[in-house]
């Protein structure tokens, strides 16, 4: 993994620890986010509370977030990709 990756890793385990009642040390790359309790709904509530946190959109179809690597992963590249593009239009002011 990436440091940025890393990064990723550590929040996205603040946010299940305190949301989801996870157990901090279960929240590794490999580990399945059924096998976490993180239901189909709950990946959805996640993703909402990701895109807060890390100012990111996902896609309508994000692919398949199976293990918490897949989203580690998945953010990764969002947050590298909507950086890189330029803003909505708006001018700053």
């Amino acid at each position: 993994m990436s440091p940025e990756q890393e990064t990723i890793l550590e929040r996205l385990r603040q946010i299940l620890a305190k949301e989801f009642e996870v157990v901090p040390e279960l929240i590794q790359p490999t580990a399945r986010m059924d096998q976490l309790a993180i239901d189909s709904l709950a990946v959805i509530e996640v993703m909402f509370m990701l895109e807060d946190e890390f100012k990111i959109s996902f896609p309508q179809d994000p692919g398949v977030l199976e293990t918490i690597g897949d989203l580690v992963t998945a953010i990764d590249q969002l947050v590298t990709g909507q950086r890189a593009q330029p803003s909505s239009g708006v001018a700053a002011p």
